[in-house]
């Protein structure tokens, strides 16, 4: 899940800055990125396949990084619920990636 955030992408300010090359090719995109974006489609394609409520857990479990009992509080839900869920999320996102049919996502 970690892929998936944007760590290619400049904050704001580097893109002002002058002198700040060596982390950029010469094209103006950022080394790195152009080899991940099989993967980030990949990912991308699959967490549309993923219920809503489902990819919020995950966003606030990866991206924002909060502590579970936050993460319940936010979604209404219990710390174990929380652990069970992102469980079925990230077994969803795996058996997307296998090459047998894969029921669609439940409502």
């Amino acid at each position: 899940m970690i892929t998936y955030t944007d760590w290619w992408q400049p904050k704001t300010e580097s893109v002002y800055r002058i002198g700040a090359r060596a982390t950029f090719a010469s094209d103006g995109i950022p080394g790195g990125l152009l080899d991940t974006l099989s993967e980030r489609d990949e990912l991308c394609r699959r967490m549309l396949r993923v219920r809503e409520s489902d990819r919020r857990l995950l966003w606030l479990w990866y991206l924002r990084q909060l502590p579970v009992h936050e993460i319940a509080q936010d979604l209404q839900i219990g710390r174990r619920q929380c652990f069970r869920r992102r469980a079925s999320a990230i077994r969803r996102i795996v058996e997307l990636g296998d090459p047998v049919p894969v029921s669609p996502v439940p409502a």
